[in-house]
């Protein structure tokens, strides 16, 4: 029996890690389209934030992006899934980097700044949720 349950946690494991290399792959797909298409980073990212904004304010959700925010909560229990889950944060962070690069910034600030992006975004996209309201993503944009 004990056998049983690891081969089904592992399979679960498994699909969860597929699913989350998938929502790697749309999310920073999305995110690479939207700074490309701006400038400057903080228009590229003003256009983000008020996509999630629109998003959250029509759907009730902010599909795919927030999905990552939870499944990180569950990293704490398997190592694979907490890689995943850095993988996406580092390849969203490595995008607002580059583009703050190309603002001119020195490499140690764009990676600072990058960090506050990330960390800022997730956490009002979290907060969105928790209040059911959009309020956190307009105070950061």
């Amino acid at each position: 029996m004990l056998r049983k349950v690891r081969f089904i946690t592992n399979g679960k494991e498994e699909l969860l890690i597929a699913c989350l290399h998938f929502l790697n792959e749309v999310i920073t797909f999305d995110i690479v389209d939207i700074f490309e298409r701006y400038p400057t980073t903080l228009e590229a990212t003003n256009s983000m934030t008020e996509k999630l904004i629109v998003n959250l304010e029509t759907e009730g959700t902010i599909t795919g992006y927030t999905f990552s925010s939870m499944v990180s909560e569950m990293a704490t229990l398997s190592d694979p899934v907490r890689k995943a889950c850095a993988e996406l944060y580092a390849k969203i962070q490595g995008i607002y980097f580059k583009k703050l690069m190309e603002d001119g910034y020195s490499k140690e600030l764009a990676s600072n700044i990058a960090l506050m992006i990330t960390v800022s975004i997730e956490g009002a996209m979290m907060l969105c949720l928790a209040e059911t309201s959009a309020k956190p993503l307009k105070v950061i944009s």
